[in-house]
């Protein structure tokens, strides 16, 4: 007996047998049973799902002799001559082949006459939207106003590219892509089927090699049994996942379970290793950062609903492995390891060495460190907010008032401007009895208040910053010097945001009468003291205060208490770092301004 390919020897022969397809098949059936046939039905959906194969079964139903309910018997002439495409009352064309006015004319005088055997001419246009414009206006008459006997069924995968005109005569059903599971569980009924039949194939299917197949497919059913087919033509009794990687070329995924393991382990040099024996065993480097974006998005899948197998093409013990990897990030980190290996795509097709592009974007992705979201920021700042504002209270006189009415905020000469660098440094102290000048430390809340003086270790020379000998002595940081930082802290930001971060970040000591000192750690030392920022640095404070000034980074003394900031000025920092976020997030829960912050 000559051998027939899968995909046709299991075509489904009735609206039960269709996959992935019920809220088609239902309605199609009841419409059949209750009597309501409409003159033109366009189906529309990917390739593969099974609009012809539905268009055949509705035709066998519409002139079947011995119909149950909606269910064609397969038996009675009309459908057997249905079944194997020579039935006189059925035209099955496509659109590619007969897209000119002359072929759409020719129908037309052909669809006039009664059908022969049985109670409807259908005729079957696929990929309907190649008919021209021409094709289509010469339909349109035929479709508007057709005999009692004649049913239009339109298939195609680009619904849009059909008329207005003839979209609107026709009932539309949406055909969706096949589930993964009801796939693979397709393939492992056809794989019963043939090992029943005696003159079938008789093979064992894993459940690996279902779902990997399955995968493949994106959907399609069709593909999917013509990918079995192909991987039982090898003549191997068991068809396991290795079998069907070899023949259809499929990457490993263990290969991936490796490089991804050391990722989420945050291990650059296991993450290298792994990305390149994974090359050496022959996946080019788009095969893999393919994989390694989908393995992201099976981890970012079962992080975000652990009970969603169904979306997930991997086995029982595939799975738990993936849940045990997921678990290490958080969905925000994981997105962030999306976004890394999704954006290789296009970098790598255009470049002679793609493989460099995917060296550095896996050892970004394992060194990227957690990161915050947006509400635990928001979360960290009301925290501070109340925490502050409770040590300001015991401190700041308020006048009474009305019970139950908000307290006034304190008069102007008791507030300090506030500043967004963080200081560290100290005052000294005046002659005893000598009472302070306006707006001194001294005369701030506690919570206002700069530390008192420590002396800081001696720091080497970075670059072409100077150390601060441990003799030199800094000049009182009195409310004037801090305006005029603050005020170069604003050119800064306009110019040049993430410099201003990372000052922000530092310890403003003090100007003496050439220099402004800065204490800050070896990291942010490293990015402000770079030659482009120091010189903006300085340009910006000698512009404020009228004189050239030079950095001078001084390493911090891990010891050194930093000045409390109020409330006032943490919220800037904050709303400031929640603008770096891409987009504009919608924060919820995100609390309204404090106006007396």
């Amino acid at each position: 007996m000559a051998h027939r390919v899968l995909t046709l020897k299991y075509r489904p022969q009735a609206f039960s047998d269709l996959v992935g397809q019920e809220h088609v098949s239902q309605v199609l059936a009841r419409a059949i049973e209750g009597g309501r046939v409409a003159h033109a039905y366009l189906f529309a959906g990917a390739r593969g799902v099974g609009k012809t194969t539905s268009a055949r079964i509705l035709a066998k139903a519409l002139n079947c002799q011995n119909r149950k309910g909606a269910e064609p018997c397969n038996q009675c002439p009309p459908c057997l001559e249905i079944t194997s495409g020579v039935s006189l009352d059925v035209s099955e064309i496509d659109g590619a082949s007969n897209r000119g006015i002359a072929d759409v004319q020719a129908l037309r005088e052909k669809v006039r006459f009664t059908p022969t055997g049985g109670r409807y001419r259908v005729v079957i246009i696929d990929e309907v939207h190649q008919l021209s414009n021409d094709a289509f206006a010469a339909l349109l008459k035929t479709l508007e106003e057709p005999p009692a006997h004649l049913v239009f069924i339109f298939a195609t995968t680009d619904p849009q590219k059909l008329p207005e005109t003839i979209r609107s005569r026709t009932q539309r059903f949406d055909f969706a892509r096949v589930a993964l599971r009801k796939v693979s569980g397709r393939l492992g009924e056809i794989a019963a089927r043939e090992a029943a039949d005696p003159d079938g194939v008789r093979f064992k299917l894993t459940e690996g090699a279902a779902l990997l197949i399955a995968q493949k497919s994106e959907g399609s059913i069709r593909d999917a049994v013509s990918a079995l087919d192909q991987v039982v033509s090898s003549g191997e009794a068991t068809v396991d996942e290795e079998l069907v990687r070899r023949v259809l070329g499929i990457a490993d995924r263990e290969a991936f379970f490796t490089l991804v393991g050391a990722i989420v382990e945050r291990n650059p040099k296991a993450a290298l290793a792994a990305l390149h024996a994974a090359f050496e065993k022959g996946i080019d480097p788009d095969e893999l950062a393919q994989g390694l974006t989908e393995h992201l998005r099976h981890l970012l899948v079962l992080k975000v609903d652990p009970e969603a197998a169904e979306l997930v093409p991997a086995t029982t013990d595939e799975l738990e492995r993936l849940k045990a990897q997921a678990a290490q990030w958080s969905e925000h980190d994981l997105m962030r390891l999306m976004r890394l290996a999704a954006d290789l795509g296009e970098p790598m097709r255009e470049s002679a060495q793609p493989m460099i592009h995917l060296e550095a974007a896996v050892l970004q992705m394992a060194t990227l460190e957690p990161g915050e979201t947006l509400a635990q920021l928001l979360a960290r700042l009301e925290a501070l907010e109340k925490r502050l504002g409770g040590e300001g209270a015991s401190t700041v006189p308020r006048p009474s008032g009305p019970s139950g009415a908000r307290s006034a905020p304190p008069p102007p000469a008791a507030r300090t401007a506030p500043v967004r660098s963080t200081v560290a440094g100290s005052s000294r102290p005046g002659a005893p009895g000598t009472p302070p000048p306006s707006g001194s430390p001294a005369q701030r809340p506690p919570a206002m208040q700069a530390p008192a003086p420590r002396q800081a270790a001696p720091a080497p020379s970075h670059g072409t910053a100077q150390a601060l000998a441990d003799d030199e002595a800094l000049p009182a940081l009195d409310t004037e010097t801090l305006q005029r930082w603050e005020r170069v802290m604003e050119g800064i930001n306009a110019r040049k945001r993430m410099l201003g971060a990372f000052l922000q970040e530092s310890h403003f000591r003090g100007v003496t009468s050439d220099a402004i000192v800065m204490a800050m750690d070896d990291l942010h030392r490293s990015v402000v003291d770079e030659r482009a920022n120091r010189e903006l640095v300085e340009s910006e404070a000698a512009s404020v205060f009228g004189r050239p000034l030079t950095l001078r980074c001084v390493k911090i003394d891990p010891n050194q208490v930093a000045r409390p900031m109020a409330a006032a000025d943490v919220r800037p920092l904050v709303e400031r770092a929640i603008e770096w976020f891409d987009g504009d997030p919608v924060i919820p829960g995100r609390p309204a301004p404090r106006s007396d912050a």
